[in-house]
């Protein structure tokens, strides 16, 4: 008899809401993350579409609901990597950097990795200089931080780090690809400025610790000096625990409700914290129904 026959991988809104319905159920899971609830929803802003929150709430004040309210219902998050994953002879075999576990179905929660720049365009050392996630420097006050992308996840981080700091978005293209409300949010604050046709071609450590970045298009380069850098340009489905075998096995052992992908992971472009919470509802309904059966 396993200890926990549902293993999660991924403690953001879709992982902990299949966590809490399958509590609700009667249903022992142990819900692996490694590194902090939320997920993504800690970058965010403001989320102004997520039902109940009538004037809306922060990324990480949504995450402090959510993880008192996992801890109210006595849900296990071990803070852990998953390395690998294997099914055989009926059982998921889970390798994480503490321990070797087993499960009779695996919720993949995993979420999103971000595409980064070429590390060919970087000189020096940028530790603890160059981002992918804005939660890290939501503490930083009176810095400049640029950040190259032009979409939601650009322009909000924009939004979230102005409060505090000032902000240049760089746009290697000349089309905003976020939404319209972001962007006017974002034209509308003096503490960001906006460049298009501004893609990045190199990107130097400089003796003083700032940064110095060249950026533009054919012969016309612009130099920018900045304190961080973050890049937002763009997002891919994080599935570093799955490999060799496992690959092949996946689409059948999901045809067979023995393997969930849910939220970001398998959402494409509708990466959102609604969609994310009824895809973990709706996968631990599955599961106790097909835990009932037998």
């Amino acid at each position: 008899m396993l200890e926990h026959p549902v293993v999660v991988i991924g403690a953001g809104p879709a992982g902990l809401s299949a966590a809490m319905q399958l509590i609700r159920l009667g249903i022992s899971s142990l819900v692996l993350e490694r590194n902090q609830i939320g997920g993504l929803l800690n970058n965010a802003y403001w989320v102004e579409n997520y039902p109940g929150f009538v004037e809306g709430i922060s990324g990480p004040d949504l995450v402090t609901l959510f993880q008192r309210q996992a801890e109210r219902l006595g849900i296990t998050v071990s803070k852990e990597e998953v390395l690998s994953v294997d099914y055989e002879d009926k059982l998921f075999r889970i390798g994480t950097n503490k321990r070797e576990l087993q499960a009779e179905i695996l919720v993949a929660a995993t979420g999103t990795k971000p595409r980064t720049l070429p590390q060919d365009l970087f000189f020096g050392n940028f530790e603890g200089k160059v981002y992918t996630d804005v939660y890290p420097l939501l503490g930083e006050k009176g810095s400049t931080i640029l950040i190259t992308g032009a979409g939601d996840a650009a322009l909000d981080y924009a939004l979230n780090l102005a409060k505090h700091n000032q902000v240049v978005i760089l746009n290697r293209g000349s089309q905003i690809k976020g939404l319209s409300l972001l962007w006017d949010r974002v034209q509308k604050n003096s503490s960001i400025e906006y460049f298009p046709e501004m893609g990045i071609t190199k990107v130097i450590r400089e003796d003083d610790g700032r940064i110095s970045i060249m950026a533009g298009t054919g012969a016309t380069k612009n130099q920018f000096e900045c304190d961080y850098l973050v890049t937002a340009i763009g997002r891919e489905p994080e599935l570093g625990f799955a490999a060799g075998k496992f690959i092949k096995q996946m689409d059948q052992l999901q045809e067979e409700k023995k393997l969930f992908l849910i939220g970001d992971l398998h959402n494409g472009s509708f990466r959102q914290t609604a969609l994310a919470v009824g895809d973990g509802i709706r996968s631990g309904m599955e599961i106790g129904q097909i835990l009932e059966k037998g």
